[in-house]
């Protein structure tokens, strides 16, 4: 992409608020696989720089995501022990069969195949990997110390170790939340009523033939 001269502060606050935000992300993301804090940063470094040499897209996303990152992590759970040397090598492998397979999709054209995944399939995949990273995310937040089992046992353990949970732990987990969420209602909230909006929110229909404001009328002859 071109570099203007009059966009160069508008793109480095940009990119200071994409490290701000990606670089804490990635870090968890990396905690939430099982691997080292450290990788976070690889995933998020090393993906962008290739993508900016071979890619065009503007909304593609690419490095560590919180779906992936949690299947891994499941996925490696019975065969190494999570941040191990072996464990690390597991997942690099893995991370290379899940690139070769894309590739072969690609150059097959298998890409049409996303338009049989239903929205309730995607749900409720989204629903499952909500609640495994809330799992693995949440003794931290309590401050608390549960073994690593499966997530209805870890959900378990943690429910019993609720009264052993700190007070600062929980004030800094609740003083990111609480924010974070009410940015987000503010976000999605719908904007309020203009003109030829109704009170409960819809745009009232305008008649058929009617004249729109503003618009010229023919002169009369």
């Amino acid at each position: 992409m071109p570099v203007h001269r009059s966009h160069i502060t508008t793109d480095v606050v940009a990119g200071i608020t994409l490290a701000a935000v990606s670089i804490p992300v990635a870090l968890g993301y990396a905690k939430i696989a099982g691997m080292p804090v450290v990788t976070g940063l690889y995933t998020l470094l090393l993906p962008m720089a290739v993508f900016a040499i071979l890619g065009s897209s503007r909304h593609l996303v690419v490095g560590a995501d919180s779906a992936t990152a949690a299947i891994l992590g499941a996925a490696l759970a019975g065969l190494a022990v999570a941040g191990s040397p072996q464990y690390v090598r597991l997942a690099g492998l893995a991370a290379l069969l899940a690139g070769g397979l894309l590739l072969v999709a690609r150059l097959a054209r298998l890409g049409f195949l996303a338009n049989f995944l239903s929205r309730t399939v995607l749900v409720g995949f989204l629903t499952g990997v909500g609640i495994q990273v809330a799992a693995r995310q949440l003794p931290d937040m309590l401050g608390v110390t549960v073994a690593d089992k499966a997530t209805p046992a870890r959900l378990l353990d943690i429910a019993r170790a609720l009264p052993q949970a700190h007070a600062a732990d929980l004030a800094v987990s609740a003083g990111v939340i609480v924010p974070a969420d009410r940015g987000d209602r503010r976000d999605h909230r719908e904007p309020g009523g203009g003109p030829g909006r109704a009170r409960g929110g819809r745009a009232r229909p305008r008649p058929t033939g009617a004249a729109t404001p503003g618009a010229a009328r023919p002169r009369m002859a």
